[in-house]
């Protein structure tokens, strides 16, 4: 894209973009509507801002005695794709760069 295109691009965003609020829940929550953008752009967006939240999910599952039908790598694939609803501030330290993972310092 050249410094023309993109000028042109930016210039067809803007005349057509509309922004509408819809609700604000809670301080942290937004509701929106983007009118006349591409979808590409509005998921970019969306990619965008998930990225930049903090999230926590599980990482390590240790297991014993599986005697489910599900294999353990499945089942722990599962468990890190559940949300946790947990503040990452508390977690941020909670691990020293030279500690290896222990029932001491992972929550188990």
């Amino acid at each position: 894209i050249t410094s023309r295109n993109g000028r042109e691009f930016l210039e067809k965003i803007r005349s057509n973009f509309k922004l509408n609020i819809l609700e604000r829940p809670s301080p942290n929550e937004l509701v929106f509507e983007m009118i006349g953008v591409d979808v590409s752009f509005a998921n970019a967006l969306r990619r965008i801002m998930i990225s930049d939240v903090p999230t926590v999910a599980i990482e390590h599952v240790y297991m014993w005695n599986n005697s489910s039908i599900v294999h353990d790598e499945v089942l722990a694939h599962r468990l890190g794709l559940v949300p946790l609803d947990a503040d990452p501030r508390f977690f941020e330290d909670f691990m020293g760069e030279d500690d290896d993972p222990s029932d001491l310092n992972t929550v188990v």
